[in-house]
């Protein structure tokens, strides 16, 4: 199978970038908010519906 070769990189860069935000910050909503819709708009790519959240800095 032919694939990029950049494709391993690119995902550990993803996943070294995303694991760095959860260490530092804590996510939560926005106060006054109790629900978050976690649904997404199905088309031809799965696009999550508009929202806000806090990126909370971790002590």
């Amino acid at each position: 199978r032919r694939a990029c070769p950049g494709e391993i990189l690119a995902r550990m860069e993803l996943f070294i970038f995303f694991t760095s935000l959860l260490q530092k910050f804590s996510f939560r909503p926005p106060p006054g908010v109790t629900n978050i819709n976690l649904s997404s708009d199905v088309g031809f790519t799965s696009v999550p519906l508009e929202g806000m959240i806090c990126a909370i800095p971790r002590a």
